[in-house]
């Protein structure tokens, strides 16, 4: 049966069904063993204007990771590969972050954003087709925010590894996708959100076929959680939906900005049970996840 796509879910019924379709989606899988890392993040600018608790936390990951650990493991500089890159922003950050252990970035998505980087390369397509574009050079495949959005998210990251672990070269992907929890947050947005019990699941299927290590980083919890709750989806909802005023926007709030620092400055470590987001973590098998790819830093730049 296909799936409700929470990004277009057209009519109310299909609105209703949708958060029934997610409910149920969170239960399916397994009680696996997926191994669970809880680095410390450090976030470079934690008052940044117009980002939610998620967004300020992912990109604490990415700047929090030890690039060149990464780059001794897979015995080349990083050639990055973006599914459902959008705007490009994250070959900036990722060319900024991994310094003199960046070769390359390039993006994939349906469409070429305006704004896109000149500097990087470019491929309009859907991200099914991804086995075709992943050469013998990338070896850092990643997505932000993007796997929810494509409907047979399975399918895509079977084929990323298939292609990888054909290279016969080391390889790591990090796919940043939100939580469970996240239903109460986006309410509709992509198709699903993740369950640790889907991601087990996720994780079994990949390392029954490739010579694979998973890992997940919970990112966020409950502080952070009601800081978006009650300050971006209801006042949203209600400015928006119940008031009509089209031109809301939620980080026009007052102090609205502090607020969010002050949770995610809490959730740093990245030890909550109930994450707001995942980082979904996969890699050839002579990859050191857990001691070796994020920099467990205390320091909180940004403050």
């Amino acid at each position: 049966m296909k799936q409700i796509n929470g990004d277009n879910p057209g009519n109310f019924l299909n609105k209703i069904l949708y958060f029934f379709q997610c409910i149920i989606n969170h239960k399916k899988g397994n009680d696996g063993y997926c191994e669970i890392n809880n680095p410390t993040l450090s976030i470079l600018n934690l008052e940044t204007f117009d980002k939610s608790p998620s967004r300020l936390l992912c990109d604490g990951l990415w700047n929090s990771i030890d690039y060149e650990n990464i780059k001794s493991q897979l015995n080349s500089n990083l050639n990055f590969f973006d599914i459902g890159c959008g705007s490009g922003l994250y070959g900036t950050f990722l060319k900024k972050f991994s310094s003199q252990y960046f070769e390359s970035y390039t993006g994939l998505d349906v469409y070429k954003n305006d704004k896109y980087p000149q500097e990087f390369s470019h491929i309009t397509d859907k991200a099914e087709n991804v086995f075709q574009y992943i050469n013998k050079k990338i070896n850092f495949v990643i997505s932000q925010s993007a796997l929810e959005h494509i409907e047979k998210d399975i399918f895509v990251l079977n084929e990323i590894t298939r292609k990888l672990d054909k290279n016969n070269t080391p390889f790591i992907q990090i796919h940043l996708i939100p939580a469970s929890k996240s239903l109460w947050l986006y309410l509709w947005h992509g198709y699903r959100q993740y369950s640790k019990k889907n991601l087990s699941n996720i994780s079994n299927i990949l390392k029954k076929k490739f010579n694979v290590k998973t890992s997940i980083i919970p990112l966020g919890g409950n502080i952070s959680f009601w800081t978006h709750l009650k300050y971006i989806t209801l006042s949203e909802f209600f400015r928006k939906f119940i008031l009509k005023d089209k031109l809301f926007k939620w980080s026009n709030q007052k102090n609205i900005e502090k607020k969010i620092a002050k949770s995610v400055n809490k959730e740093l470590d990245c030890k909550q049970e109930s994450p707001i987001f995942w980082a979904f973590i996969i890699s050839s098998n002579n990859i050191s996840i857990k001691d070796n790819l994020v920099k467990n830093s205390k320091s909180k730049e940004g403050k």
